[in-house]
């Protein structure tokens, strides 16, 4: 019998106490959720660098004035490890200048999105060196809301439609 009242006196106690509109403490999985949370609405610049090998789709010959081309690849980029690469842009031969975007995706699914304009130039037979301005426009997952800027600078290799870029610069999420 008293183990039964000591059992019933416990129970109206823990009630009583959950019930209460007293503060408790936080348990450390919900800090722990908290301080992510915090981190990844931090709108934190960061740098934002590394280096992509790229393959892409070869113009015709001769070179239409504007080339539509499809590039895709693989990164290895701070702030998201590696990552696939994909992309699209037009290249106007006769400017010597390109535009496009580009989306890579993390290895956990998270993409981040990014647009750029820049200049080419034959440099060798068969080699052309570019450089781009990178703005990085938003993304999914930790990168919703992302904006940044970067520096592209790159050669492609027409004999095998491969492309080696070197980016540098930062991100902010």
């Amino acid at each position: 019998m008293r183990t039964r009242i000591t059992s019933v006196i416990t129970l109206s106690f823990g009630l009583v106490a959950c019930s209460s509109d007293a503060p408790t403490a936080a348990s450390s999985a919900s800090v722990a959720s908290g301080s992510r949370a915090e981190l990844q609405g931090a709108d934190v610049e960061r740098p934002f660098k590394g280096s992509c090998s790229v393959t892409f789709n070869p113009p015709s010959f001769p070179p239409p004035p504007i080339h539509h081309q499809t590039d895709v690849g693989t990164c290895q980029l701070t702030e998201l490890g590696r990552t696939a690469f994909y992309g699209e842009q037009d290249i106007n031969f006769a400017a010597g200048t390109q535009s496009g975007w580009r989306r890579l995706t993390a290895a956990n699914g998270d993409q981040l999105y990014v647009t750029h304009t820049g200049t080419s130039a034959l440099t060798a037979p068969g080699l052309v060196s570019f450089r781009a301005q990178m703005t990085i426009v938003g993304g999914t997952g930790r990168f919703v809301g992302a904006t940044g800027f970067a520096l592209g600078v790159g050669t492609a290799n027409l004999a095998t439609n491969s492309t080696s870029v070197a980016i540098e610069g930062w991100i902010r999420y």
